[in-house]
């Protein structure tokens, strides 16, 4: 241990929404905690579409998307995409394969519903606490489609999570027109779900990061190299800055190093339009690209995309974000009168079965990772549940392993 870096309760390794919350609730808690990060409050966090979204909690090993695979790695879906066949990706894959069996997407998705709900109530807590403005809108969302076979299939999905208290409207086509009439005339309809919220991911990002160092976290600007064992247990982190030493330490790094096992980065692209009145009043997804909306201040948030494994070359992000901007166009025409906008590309972390990994790695290690495109929604809930892992013989019950 180096003499300057003190030993001290936690060290939180990764400073993106995860492990942020995680250390502001742990210092909450009256524990010492250090946040490791080479770039606090930046990474895929502040790529993230910005929705919590209790209705969406459905993961993406299911049957339906099976297909939707197959395609991609046919390249016949710009937006799907299989970025490298290495073994641990084709491992990875498989695993997807077999948890994507009937049902069970449902039942994940169920267990999942109760944190997610609870979101929106912490981000306001959050900007209480801080004073600062996370653009925290309780306006719903959308989910529009052109294809009348998939606002079935959406349609009996959300009578599942009806019976998890999921308010859900369905809209005509007419009806759609009449609440964003900015959208394509070719959509055939649409499910509305009042309870899901939206926020501007960078400036929630930023706000728990503020929060934690008010709490008495103290960060620091250090890329980790790697974990130091000893006798099964971790004795320190070391980094670019030397060693930091803790009880107890915390792996919030997504779809980085370390603590990567088992899961895959689900690359995916944001663009920023600014737009003084943005053309459509709530967020929304098109169920048939994929593609996001999220209405923020001076700008509107467009998200899609997932490439899986390997990192993305310049041609890729210019394959992505055409097909990005194309479909979203084709849902809000009035986008094609608007700036190309600027670009962000974020690794998502993916588990193969959809759940996010919140559990001891080791006798003095505990991993929170594998949101996917769930970060922001499930981050308050992650961070209770480390902090009921540190307890003695607590389990985290909130989000699911």
């Amino acid at each position: 241990m180096s003499a300057e870096h003190p030993r001290t309760d936690v060290v939180v390794v990764g400073a993106g929404i995860i492990g942020t919350l995680i250390a502001r609730e742990l210092a909450g808690r009256g524990l010492g905690v250090l946040l490791l990060d080479p770039a606090p409050g930046r990474g895929a966090s502040i790529g993230n579409a910005g929705l919590l979204v209790p209705s969406f909690t459905r993961p993406m090993a299911d049957p339906s998307t099976l297909w939707e695979g197959l395609r991609g790695m046919t390249g016949g879906d710009a937006s799907l995409t299989i970025g490298s066949l290495s073994p641990t990706v084709l491992g990875w894959l498989a695993r997807f394969a077999a948890a994507a069996r009937p049902g069970r997407a449902g039942r994940v998705a169920a267990r999942l519903v109760g944190p997610a709900r609870a979101a929106a109530g912490e981000y306001a807590k959050l900007a209480a606490e801080t004073g600062l403005d996370l653009g925290v809108a309780g306006n719903g969302w959308l989910q529009v489609t052109r294809r009348p076979a998939v606002l079935r299939r959406k349609l009996a999905l959300t009578r599942a999570l009806a019976k998890e208290g999921i308010d859900h409207e369905v809209l005509t086509r007419a009806e759609l027109r009449i609440r964003e009439p900015e959208l394509g005339s070719d959509l055939a309809g649409a499910v509305f779900f009042p309870g899901d919220a939206s926020l501007d991911p960078a400036a929630a990002t930023h706000a728990a990061l503020v929060a934690a160092k008010l709490r008495g976290v103290i960060v620091h600007r250090a890329r980790v190299t790697s974990l130091v064992r000893r006798h099964g247990e971790i004795t320190a982190v070391r980094t670019d800055l030397g060693e930091f030493s803790a009880t107890t330490y915390v792996l919030a790094t997504g779809a980085g190093r370390p603590g990567g096992r088992g899961i895959q980065p689900g690359w995916g692209w944001s663009i920023d339009v600014p737009a003084t009145e943005p053309p459509i009043g709530a967020p929304l997804i098109g169920l048939d690209d994929h593609v996001v909306f999220n209405p923020l201040a001076g700008r509107i948030r467009i998200t899609g995309g997932m490439r899986i494994g390997g990192t993305p070359a310049h041609r890729h992000d210019h394959a992505a974000t055409a097909a990005i901007r194309q479909a979203a166009e084709r849902l809000v025409p009035a986008l094609r009168d608007l700036p190309e906008g600027t670009v962000t590309r974020a690794a998502r972390p993916m588990t193969p079965d959809g759940l996010p990994r919140v559990v001891r790695t080791g006798r003095n290690l505990i991993t929170a990772s594998g949101h996917g495109t769930l970060g922001m929604t499930l981050a308050p809930a992650t961070a209770a549940a480390v902090a009921l892992l540190l307890g003695p013989g607590a389990r985290a019950a909130e989000v699911p392993r």
